[in-house]
């Protein structure tokens, strides 16, 4: 198995926002944020497993394991952290639908789209994304508008936020159109693909932030 220096860059901070939750895992037990940890350590194997199956022969296994698991679990797990923030907001039931959206999508790529275009999901992704930005741009809103904006670097959710924010808005144009650009502007692909991975490592940054500065208690609005 041989990683390049750019993945080899993105792995090293992916493996340190799951290290740093672990580690400032004490004051995060008694919170729904003590699965933060669980959930980046499950995106580290997963990753790691993704670069044992990058061979040829494993390529479309590679991309079902991506596009059916563990794709569906970031989106469905930050859509569940807003969840546990807006319970107490008129936005309550908000995630829940962007779940429901978002699931909706994704089958639809699982049994349709996917007899055309096998490499990546871009249907569910593009829905994920847009309503995942929803639910950032709802939090905001309510952050600026409450006392909560007073001690918002003490806030995981504003860091965790801000992290999406950046990623998900910037790499939304690559991702929406992967199997294009993959296939018909390879060196695009490359250059974009670099500038996704700073994106990436810039999110897994504001994660790591959210766990040294944060305070499971200023949370929620």
């Amino acid at each position: 198995m041989k990683v390049g220096p750019v993945l080899a860059i993105l792995h090293t901070f992916e493996i340190g926002a799951c290290v740093t939750g672990f580690v400032y895992y004490k004051k995060l037990r008694f919170s729904v944020y003590k699965w933060f940890p669980v959930y980046l350590a499950f995106i580290v194997l997963s990753e790691l497993l993704g670069e044992i199956l990058r061979v040829p022969s494993l390529a479309k296994f590679n991309s079902a394991y991506f596009n059916d698991l563990v794709i569906p679990v970031e989106f469905l797990f930050f859509f569940w952290l807003f969840f546990q923030s807006f319970k107490k907001s008129k936005y309550k039931t908000l995630p829940v639908i962007c779940s429901v959206i978002y699931l909706g999508a994704w089958i639809t790529d699982l049994v349709y789209f996917s007899r055309f275009l096998s490499y990546f999901y871009f249907f569910s992704y593009t829905f994920g994304n847009l309503l995942l930005l929803v639910l950032i741009l709802v939090f905001f809103i309510q952050l600026v508008n409450s006392d909560a904006i007073l001690s918002f670097r003490k806030n995981i959710l504003f860091w965790v936020s801000l992290g999406l924010l950046i990623f998900y808005l910037g790499s939304f144009p690559y991702y929406g159109l992967r199997n294009l650009i993959v296939y018909k502007y390879p060196v695009f692909n490359t250059i974009y693909g670099h500038v996704v991975v700073v994106l990436n490592c810039i999110m897994y940054l504001m994660f790591t932030l959210s766990f040294i500065w944060g305070k499971p208690n200023t949370s929620s609005l």
